[in-house]
């Protein structure tokens, strides 16, 4: 599932071939938040590692998909209300068999609100 553009809006992008730096709108009005939580939206840590592995698609020009997480450290509480616009940084480094290593970061000029350390893959 893809949730560019009903997650989140990419505003602006600088990539410098497998690293790039994207500036992206928190859409409030996503109905992920129909469920997490009404009234008081709460960006779900698994939207975030979503958009995390559609940045490094753009960057990789490669559908890709998670096929392990090393580290992932929320740690902060993101909000469309708190933060409507982070960067998500990530640089994606070729491994073995078909696969990235794929190190992410969101944040604002604020606070930190996730770190994630992760492989991913394509297919053949």
């Amino acid at each position: 599932m893809l949730l560019e553009n009903s997650f989140y809006k990419i505003l602006h992008k600088e990539v410098d071939g497998l690293s790039g730096r994207f500036t992206i709108a928190i859409l409030p009005d996503c109905n992920v938040y129909e469920g997490h939580f009404p009234n008081d939206p709460v960006c779900p840590g698994v939207c975030n590692i979503e958009t995390i592995k559609e940045c490094a698609m753009l960057l990789t020009g490669k559908e890709l998909r998670i096929k392990s997480i090393k580290q992932c450290r929320l740690t902060a509480i993101a909000t469309p209300s708190v933060c409507p616009e982070v960067t998500v940084t990530v640089t994606a480094t070729p491994a073995a068999d078909n696969t990235y290593t794929v190190l992410a970061s969101i944040k604002d000029d604020a606070q930190t609100y996730m770190e994630y350390k992760g492989i991913m893959e394509y297919p053949n």
